[in-house]
């Protein structure tokens, strides 16, 4: 375990946003994961944040008007992000779907159930009908 001085400290403090943590490690002789501990000891950031995808204007006006009545899929596919994604940035600008939309989904998801059911054989579902009212 290396122990860092005020020095080696005061000298990551200055150099830490220019280089990356492998060619810190080996101007310090010690790994790149001691690096990023020591670094989030020391409250170093770099500025940036790596897992937020930003749209730009055009992009944002698109999913804006879009994203109501549109599989997220598509969104994400045109975009050129993932569903993940889609679905923070639409929460993040506080969209949501149109009950026309939901409505006509849920009828979609419906019938390909039933159509499922029926070629594989599964379809009515067990517990559709009641014993008793088998009874003759």
């Amino acid at each position: 375990m290396k122990h860092w001085t005020p020095s080696e400290e005061t000298e990551l403090r200055k150099i830490y946003k220019a280089m990356t943590a492998r060619q810190l490690a080996e101007r310090f002789g010690t790994t790149a994961m001691a690096i990023h501990q020591k670094c989030w000891k020391l409250g170093l950031r770099k500025g940036y944040d790596h897992a937020r995808i930003r749209l730009g204007d055009s992009e944002r006006r698109w999913l804006r008007l879009n994203f109501p009545h549109m599989r997220n899929e598509i969104c994400a596919t045109y975009l050129g992000v993932s569903l993940r994604t889609v679905n923070r940035l639409a929460a993040d600008m506080n969209l949501r779907k149109t009950a026309q939309f939901m409505k006509e989904s849920q009828a979609y998801t419906s019938r390909k159930a039933k159509e499922s059911h029926l070629r594989n054989g599964t379809y009515p579902a067990k517990g559709y009908y009641s014993p008793n009212l088998r009874k003759g």
